[in-house]
């Protein structure tokens, strides 16, 4: 391995470099990454949208963690959706001196032969490939090399495929020979995993390329099922970094979750608000988790949350310029249940931070930084809150999620919809089975005489008891959230 492997944050696996001369003949098993698990609750939430919305939560970062081919038999194959750069896991390697042995007596030439798998399924493409951190050079039909160092990267097949029916690249030329060949075993690699069949050339004698190449990528990951109407669902699959259709595909091929179960009309307007306001989704799935904690990084890239009403799953974006679904009068709250709060300057945080991963910068963790002097004068403190948002690949994202978190945690705004420096409110109240049809995510207008107007509020939770009241819990909605603070339109 080289010297100049850096840590990068975006996949991170450790490297495994064993001693040519104790190289084995070996496949290695395969884990799954979406594990079995269930949904709970009646509704899943992205972590940038968490419904203690004056307390965002942030979850650990990758960054500092090293991205090297690794060698085990107990990781998960990746799932990949949208772009990531990455290593993989060898699950065949040996050597010999099939074809570069230029001193037999000595045998200081060697050939090392691998197979490095990359994801568990069939992926887009592979935009680049780096030994150590050097660009190889693409020689055509999904090969590229260096001096002494040939990849050729496949595609998922839908069989197991032996080794001896691979090509493998042999020269810098791009001459290109089978597993068979070469001598190589007859040992089956299993369908639906994408990987790399690597060559490099050792010579001893000359102290030239004695150490292994750490191989990394840049990958286009899964394809999967596009929704292209808001009742058409296509039949086969394509390259997608859309957060709707990522988080789709995860419910339908992870959860086993039946298109009629799913509200296609809202997993579809929710495609609509990633398109127009720029959110894409760019993540591997890399370890075993739980898919609930998956969906929530995936949401947390496009302030998204999933519910669970009238027995189908639904999508909604926070965003901008929503319309009431219902107004509220004090006829609609039970035994004066309306309650309104709101939480002091000193709790909340005055400036945000969003973790996300640059890949103009190697791929390496990068921060975008949101906060109000102001604020911070007013509180007499800088109070800071951290938001790793893994799927977050954009300079422009991560400065929009952190505006927007700032303001829907610190601003609200007057009659007019001019921005004003004061903590939205929070307001529950109990209803009746009158209102059963709200559901989390809605915007609801309320008219009440404890309030200077009819103002908007986002639901955050919903709870039903046998009784049938139904207790409800909302922030204030403001299009101000959604405007920097000169007025104008984030996203």
């Amino acid at each position: 391995m080289g010297d100049s492997v850096k840590a990068i944050a975006g996949l991170a696996l450790a490297y495994f470099a064993p001693v040519l001369a104790g190289m084995t003949t070996s496949i290695w098993a395969y884990g799954a990454v979406l594990v079995g698990a269930t949904l709970v609750g009646a509704s899943v939430v992205g972590s940038a949208m968490m419904p203690d919305f004056d307390d965002i939560g942030g979850v650990e970062s990758y960054s500092g963690m090293k991205l090297q081919t690794q060698k085990s038999n107990t990781n998960a194959v990746p799932q990949v959706y949208g772009k990531h750069r990455l290593a993989g896991n060898i699950i065949y390697q040996t050597t010999n001196t099939a074809i570069t042995n230029n001193n037999a007596d000595h045998g200081y030439n060697r050939d090392y032969w691998s197979i490095v798998s990359l994801a568990g399924h069939a992926i887009n493409n592979i935009t680049n490939i780096y030994a150590n951190e050097d660009t190889m050079d693409y020689i055509g039909t999904q090969r590229y090399k260096k001096t002494y160092t040939h990849v050729h990267w496949y595609s998922a097949s839908l069989t197991a495929t032996n080794i001896q029916s691979i090509e493998f690249v042999t020269d810098t030329s791009g001459s290109e020979s089978t597993g068979a060949t070469l001598g190589l075993d007859s040992v089956s690699i299993p369908a639906d995993v994408s990987y790399l069949a690597i060559h490099e050339v050792f010579d001893g004698q000359q102290s030239k390329n004695t150490q292994l190449t750490n191989i990394t990528v840049e990958i286009e990951g899964k394809k999967i099922r596009d929704i292209v109407s808001s009742t058409n669902i296509t039949s086969g699959v394509s390259y997608s970094n859309n957060p709707a259709l990522i988080v789709f595909d995860i419910l339908t091929t992870g959860l086993n979750i039946a298109d009629a179960d799913i509200d296609i009309a809202t997993f579809y307007q929710a495609k609509q608000d990633c398109v127009s306001n720029g959110w894409t989704c760019n993540i591997a799935l890399v370890q075993q988790a739980n898919i609930q904690s998956i969906i929530q990084d995936i949401l947390a890239t496009c302030r998204g949350q999933i519910v669970h009403s009238d027995s189908k799953w639904k999508l909604k974006i926070d965003t901008k310029s929503q319309t009431s679904v219902a107004t509220l009068t004090d006829d609609d709250f039970i035994n004066d249940s309306l309650t309104i709060s709101m939480k002091g300057n000193r709790e909340i945080a005055n400036k945000i931070i969003v973790k996300y991963i640059n890949p103009t910068d190697n791929w390496l963790s990068a921060q975008a930084v949101k906060e109000d002097t102001d604020l911070q004068s007013l509180d007499g403190q800088t109070i800071e809150k951290v938001l790793d948002i893994k799927g977050i690949t954009n300079q422009t994202q991560a400065e929009e999620m952190a505006e927007i978190t700032l303001n829907t945690m610190r601003y609200s705004e007057d009659a007019s919809g001019n921005r004003v420096k004061q903590t939205p409110l929070a307001l529950s109240f109990s209803t009746t089975v009158k209102n059963a049809d709200l559901e989390v995510g809605d915007i609801i207008s309320i008219t009440h005489n404890v309030l200077d107007r009819t103002r908007k509020f986002m639901i955050l939770s919903l709870e039903t008891d046998q009784s049938g009241i139904i207790q409800v819990v909302t922030r204030e909605y403001a299009e101000t959230h959604y405007k920097n603070s000169s007025g104008t339109y984030l996203i």
